[in-house]
């Protein structure tokens, strides 16, 4: 999550728990598949050889981290709780 708030772009393996909820492929970084090391590496030279995919990739990552600050997380368990006692759940 920390990669996330200093606006790095993310390359992991797509078996990686929680990869997938976090990066979005081509967004703000690469998923691989799983233990395709000569690939992973690839990406990771493809993001140091393209300054304009880098920024972008970081800028990214920089939106989507609010999404998992503590705040709105926080208020996204007010809203479910509410609606389980508004159901009578």
């Amino acid at each position: 999550m920390k990669l996330l708030v200093f606006g790095l772009p993310l390359i992991a393996f797509d078996s990686a728990q929680g990869a997938k909820e976090i990066i979005k492929n081509g967004e703000n970084g690469f998923l691989i598949e799983n233990r395709n090391k000569e690939n992973f590496v690839q990406k990771i030279n493809y993001i140091i050889e393209n300054s304009d995919k880098k920024k972008l990739f970081s800028d990214n990552s920089l939106s989507i981290s609010s999404k998992y600050l503590k705040e709105n997380v926080s208020k996204e368990w007010d809203d479910f709780i509410n609606t389980m006692k508004d159901k009578n759940v």
